[in-house]
């Protein structure tokens, strides 16, 4: 043998694997790049003619903004000023688009506010597809299985239509995407506190990531939990010293009136046929029963408890809890949903290199995880049904519950 020959063979080899190594990650970077040119073309086509005339959701948050930089940060929950100024800087209405989140995410569309209201959408838009593209990256090392398959196809997934919806209407849900996939990551590492820290910048969306924290301190993630706490603490001191205290109650007070089926935020409608959530399924099938909310609550507990009974360790938890945290939220529309995508993607990577002998759900798991995917483009047509992802949603977020220790074990 001639040992200088095989340290030369072993060398190239190694070389030809990073070639291509570095040749897949540039086909897989281009194919995220090509999707999220893509959703930013058919957001454009869709609703560019509801872009012009300010009926896209950026305009509350928008004014928001641009009331609390001009000084007139306690009115943001008052119905007649939020009228006045969303009539002023972006377009007439009849009524307005309630600003119905917690008051420091004010500060963050501050900025935007400095420009009018079109360029301020786009400069959004483009934000959100920078996010996208960090989720996107973020979760390479969790799709090596679908990648195998396609080097395309988890930017694919990326298509949800929830997500394109989000882009549409310039909704925060990506910024909450974000924050959960950066928790995701951070708890791969075995970073709780990190992790606790960034769902809880997600409580603009408090319906969503109170469950989470609710699920966590079930499973004793104490450092999670604590940090969730503190940053939760933080953001109320923040909310408070923006609007103040009478404010924050009236705001709350609002909230609750879209209890009922027909309920409504300072006088705007909140069709509960679009929520695809227990809430929303309830809602729509009793018709405005006093029921309804009983039946909500009393399923959305027997979900909690049925959940909290698993242990998932490490980053498991954090995608057995995302879907139950959107089964049992309070409201849940369907740019909302796209925070499902996170536990959609991993599962079916982690289904996918999954022998059948190795695990005999991994069917139904799949099945669950695909129809979970799918509903949206079919009800997307048919957006008075849009309860009935509630039922996918529910088979999902069962099946991912089932069995944690198996179905969602680390990838190597």
């Amino acid at each position: 043998m001639n040992p200088a020959k095989d340290e030369d063979q072993a060398a190239e080899l190694t070389q030809s694997r990073v070639q291509l190594h570095g040749r897949f990650s540039a086909r897989i970077l281009a194919s995220e790049i090509a999707v999220l040119l893509l959703q930013c073309l058919l957001a454009l086509a869709i609703f560019l003619p509801a872009i012009r005339a300010g009926h896209v959701d950026f305009r509350n948050m928008y004014t928001a903004g641009y009331m609390v930089r001009a000084g007139h940060c306690r009115e943001i929950y008052d119905t007649a000023a939020q009228k006045f100024f969303q009539n002023r800087l972006v377009s007439k209405e009849s009524l307005p688009l309630p600003f119905i989140r917690p008051a420091y995410q004010a500060l963050f569309y501050l900025p935007f506010s400095l420009l009018p209201f079109r360029q301020a959408y786009f400069l959004f838009l483009a934000l959100n597809l920078g996010i996208l593209f960090e989720c996107m990256k973020l979760l390479h090392p969790d799709t090596p299985n679908l990648a195998r398959i396609n080097f395309c196809l988890p930017a694919l997934l990326f298509l949800y239509p929830p997500i394109t919806v989000a882009l549409m209407q310039g909704q925060d849900s990506i910024l909450l995407l974000a924050a959960l996939v950066g928790a995701y990551a951070c708890l791969r590492r075995d970073r709780e506190y990190a992790a606790g820290a960034l769902v809880a910048l997600g409580l603009f969306k408090f319906q969503l990531v109170i469950p989470i924290f609710l699920l966590f301190l079930a499973w004793r993630r104490w450092r999670f939990s604590a940090a969730f706490a503190g940053v939760l603490v933080a953001l109320a001191a923040i909310s408070i010293g923006i609007v103040g205290v009478a404010p924050l109650i009236r705001y709350f007070q609002s909230l609750m009136g879209a209890g009922s089926s027909l309920g409504s935020v300072a006088g705007f409608t909140l069709r509960m046929n679009l929520m695809g959530n227990l809430h929303g399924a309830f809602s729509t099938l009793l018709k405005g029963s006093s029921l309804v909310l009983p039946l909500t609550a009393a399923a959305s507990a027997a979900t909690m408890i049925l959940v909290a009974f698993r242990r998932p360790r490490g980053a498991d938890a954090l995608l057995i809890a995302i879907p139950a945290s959107a089964l049992v939220s309070y409201y849940l529309y369907p740019h909302d949903m796209c925070i499902l995508i996170l536990p959609i993607v991993v599962m079916l990577d982690r289904l996918t290199g999954l022998g059948k002998e190795k695990y005999r759900f991994r069917r139904a798991q799949i099945f669950a995880a695909v129809l979970l995917f799918i509903a949206p483009f079919i009800l997307i047509f048919a957006l008075n049904q849009f309860w009935l992802a509630s039922l996918p949603l529910l088979a999902f977020a069962v099946v991912i519950a089932a069995r944690p220790s198996t179905a969602a074990q680390s990838t190597p």
